[in-house]
């Protein structure tokens, strides 16, 4: 067995996988459910839940309301305060729930099932705003402010993005000024902020002089800011395609003035606390995503079989028996996913930064898959109301781009990926480091973080029921053809990989694809041994296993030879400087 105990910096199964190293023991033995392992959390998230289920038979939280209303009511945030929906995160001793990574995920999932705008407000309270104080405020602070962010007297929020630089948090505008008090003046702006207009306490970031390497430089520092206070002011909030149930607003400080104490961390330090925010904000993100997609394959699957087309309901069509087998492998695949994720975030120490972004790309790609597949198995109803597809395709939406784009996110784990395999072959990584923090929010912490390859092998080296072997020998085989094409685009474009965007993303489709696959056959080699007294449930879980492993299989090698086609790559660029130079299309109309 690999022992990624053996390295100096904590082990990364994804980032492992570009140098040809399978840290099987962070994916094996597919972790216990939870309430195996902490029978306590199991009771309070079972409690929880059917809250939520009296919430929504009570009319508390009805998503179609919300859409319409374009809000939240306050009866519902005060019934989520009453039942403890707004202290998940929150430690035992500050009068939270205090769950566990997992259990938050699990909630926040159940919470979005039902309406997925509540769950942006009770994410954004949560899993940002509350946790960022959790995680780095100090004991002043977080007795000061956790009590009654648990209590829901108040909503928290979390303010980052800023309209110029996204949620790069090493270059946001925003600037803080040490006055001769000792309190700071913020000036600046921050947009897209959930809860923003109604939150009385904000995690917030800003630019700030320090020293470094005896050089006076800026660095962004994160800050508690408390509404209403003089400088703060919200210039108005954003009609949105989706989730129209929250609130972004767009916020203005002008000289606002932050007490000292109200430092969050350490001056200079705020990329730190922005990394270890967000990626907790993947995970639950990711558990929305599957959470929305069980629930749109149960209508799928119910409207299919009631629809009747041609005598016959269409359901036993095979086109739509395809699109409900994908999506019922593709959960199977992203549940698993989440399994280990949660394993991961709930072990001290361990690098989970790759996996929360290979879970969010692949869990809100299959939401928005899952939602799109609804609407067309529907029809014409699919796109009407009082029909609510129209409106779950819309809130499925924004998770592509909720807590960094899909688009960022697999370039992060490509450049990750391959700064190891790059420092090993020609002394690239420092050349990597500046993109590395441009990636900013995504999740490392440059080139130093990068662990090296002790501990583990090539080969995936856990004991498999023999129905899964044949999964084990592609997953060998693919992890030694990624590190291959990895190390064939480092030489073959050395420095100038980074400016690769098309070689990358082939890269990390196929590390998340390997990850996915990983967590598919330990997820099965577990219901395998724990449900051996069930042979249906078994052969389910084997045949959701069979399929996505193969369809997997498939599109990593569609990447692979993808990689091998540079001169399509290149054709694209030519026509997309066409494209740019003429400001658009440019060839006259055919007819």
């Amino acid at each position: 067995m690999s022992n990624p105990t053996a390295t100096t910096t904590p082990a990364s199964f994804t980032r492992g996988l570009f140098a040809r190293a399978i840290y099987d023991d962070l994916v094996f033995p597919f972790p216990a459910p939870l309430d195996e392992r902490s029978p306590d959390e199991g009771k309070i998230i079972k409690r929880l839940t059917g809250d939520i289920r009296e919430m929504v038979a009570a009319g508390l939280l009805d998503p179609a309301r919300s859409d319409e209303e374009e809000t939240i009511r306050e009866e519902t945030i005060r019934a989520f305060a009453e039942r403890g929906l707004l202290a998940l995160t929150i430690p035992k001793a500050y009068g939270g729930l205090g769950l566990s990574a997992t259990g938050y995920a699990h909630m926040l999932g159940v919470v979005a099932g039902a309406d997925p705008s509540a769950g942006v407000l009770v994410g954004v309270h949560c899993g940002l705003g509350s946790k960022a104080i959790v995680l780095f405020g100090n004991e002043e602070q977080k007795a000061r402010y956790l009590p009654m962010l648990a209590r829901g007297e108040t909503l928290a929020a979390y303010a980052l993005t800023e309209p110029e630089t996204g949620s790069d948090a090493q270059n946001i505008k925003t600037t803080a000024e040490l006055d001769s008090d000792g309190s700071w003046l913020l000036n600046g702006r921050k947009i897209w902020i959930g809860n923003g207009q109604r939150a009385g306490v904000i995690a917030t970031f800003a630019q700030t002089w320090v020293e470094r390497r005896g050089e006076r430089v800026r660095r962004p520092t994160a800050f508690i800011i408390t509404p209403p206070m003089d400088g703060f002011k919200v210039l108005g909030t954003f009609r949105k395609l989706g989730i129209r149930g929250s609130t972004q607003a767009e916020l203005e400080y002008r000289n606002l003035r932050v007490p000292a104490e109200n430092v969050l961390g350490e001056v200079g330090k705020g990329f730190t606390v922005a990394v270890h925010v967000l990626n907790g904000g993947r995970h639950s993100l990711a558990a929305a995503c599957v959470a929305g997609s069980k629930g749109l394959l149960n209508s799928m699957t119910d409207y299919a079989e009631h629809r009747v087309q041609f005598g016959q309901p269409i359901a036993n069509f095979e086109i739509t028996q395809r699109k409900l087998a994908t999506t019922a492998a593709e959960i199977y695949a992203a549940d698993a996913m989440l399994g280990v994720l949660g394993k991961l975030a709930d072990t001290p120490d361990a690098d989970q930064s790759l996996e929360a972004a290979c879970c969010k790309v692949f869990a809100s790609d299959l939401l928005w898959r899952s939602a799109d597949e609804m609407v067309q198995i529907a029809g014409g109803r699919g796109f009407v109301k009082p029909y609510p597809y129209e409106r779950l395709l819309r809130d499925a939406r924004i998770n592509r781009i909720f807590e960094g784009t899909n688009e960022i996110l697999r370039l992060f784990i490509a450049l990750n990926g391959i700064a190891e395999p790059a420092q090993r072959l020609a002394g690239l990584g420092s050349a990597l480091k500046s993109p590395l923090r441009n990636v900013g929010l995504l999740g490392s912490y440059a080139a130093e973080r990068l662990m090296q390859r002790f501990g583990a092998t090539a080969s995936l080296d856990a004991t498999l029921d023999e129905r899964l072997e044949k999964h084990k020998a592609k997953l060998e085989k693919h992890v030694g053809e990624l590190a291959t094409a990895t190390e064939k685009a480092i030489i073959a474009h050395k420095k100038e990989i980074i400016e690769k965007q098309m070689i990358l993303e082939r890269l990390a489709n196929m590390a998340i694809d390997l990850f996915a696959t990983a967590c598919v056959v330990s997820r099965t080699q577990r219901m395998i041994e724990t449900s051996a007294s069930d042979a249906g449930l078994v052969a389910r879980s084997i045949a959701l296993c069979d399929l996505f492993c193969v369809t997997a299989g498939l599109r990593f090698r569609e990447n692979r030879t993808g990689l091998e086609s540079e001169a399509v790559d290149e054709q694209r660029r030519v026509v997309a400087a066409q494209v740019r130079a003429h400001t658009g299309y440019s060839i006259s109309d055919a007819v």
